[in-house]
């Protein structure tokens, strides 16, 4: 997954010209599984609020076509939440780290149980397709 590190965030980006959160999952997918998610761009337009809750309603939405998991597996998904909104995923890569892109940085790996995110933890679902 190194080749995926630095590529910057960029709102509905899909491709390694830049990504968000999500394109950073589906664009993984294509390339490592060889398969294409639902894109929902132009989702994620800013940080304000009514964003946010768009993104959380898809987010919902998108979640019910994957199983969840109490124990996740490489290729997993973290969904993670601010407040109350669910709006943020990262890819798992292993037992203790995802890679995934957050505003106003590029894509990193990070420990998904460190202090800053284990709390914000909503699940973990697996892709049935």
């Amino acid at each position: 997954m190194n080749e995926y590190i630095g590529i910057p965030f960029k709102p509905n980006g899909r491709d390694r010209n830049g990504v968000d959160c999500w394109g950073l999952v589906c664009l993984i997918y294509k390339e490592k599984l060889g398969i294409r998610l639902m894109s929902y761009v132009d989702v994620y337009t800013d940080n304000s609020i009514s964003a946010l809750r768009r993104v959380a309603r898809t987010m919902a939405q998108e979640r019910l076509t994957w199983a969840k998991v109490e124990r996740p597996m490489p290729y997993d998904i973290v969904l993670l939440r601010s407040g109350e909104y669910l709006w943020h995923v990262g890819l798992i890569i292993d037992k203790k780290r995802m890679i995934h892109a957050l505003d106003g940085d590029a894509v990193c790996i990070e420990e998904y149980k460190s202090l800053y995110w284990k709390d914000r933890i909503v699940e973990y679902r697996h892709y049935t397709g």
